[in-house]
């Protein structure tokens, strides 16, 4: 059984894996669904865990609220992709849907081609009559 937590920062970090966490969320503000971490602690955190081989999924969400993005908002989150995989991170958590509540798959299918990794961070993932699934092989 895979083990993982959500952890805000580094301090929660060695706690978690020696409780035997395989796979870290990283992420910050808990308290509204979770955003982006800052630079210092994916920068600390990555290395960290691959020291002891545990997985890093890292947030990218602009803000809390709702999973409905502008263009600016989907480009601040390819930036922050395309940083993470600089940083090593195992793979990123995103979510992103359109003013219907549907996934926006243009916003997704652009983000997922960013990524080699993807994890959906929306509870549903059901587009009408169709299942949208998400993963990597050896997932």
């Amino acid at each position: 059984m895979l083990k993982e937590v959500c952890v805000e920062n580094f301090t929660f970090v060695p706690v978690a894996i020696a409780k035997g966490v395989h796979r870290i969320e990283l992420c910050d503000n808990l308290s509204v669904g979770g955003t982006t971490v800052s630079h210092g602690v994916a920068a600390k955190t990555i290395p960290f865990c691959h020291i002891k081989n545990t997985k890093v999924m890292t947030m990218v969400r602009p803000r809390g609220g709702n999973f409905i993005y502008n263009k600016e908002e989907i480009e601040i989150m390819q930036n922050d992709i395309v940083h993470f995989k600089q940083l090593g991170t195992d793979g990123v958590v995103i979510g992103c849907l359109n003013d219907s509540g549907w996934i926006d798959e243009d916003a997704m299918l652009y983000l997922i081609k960013i990524t080699c990794s993807i994890v959906s961070h929306l509870t549903h993932i059901v587009k009408k009559n169709d299942l949208l699934i998400f993963s990597k092989k050896g997932t």
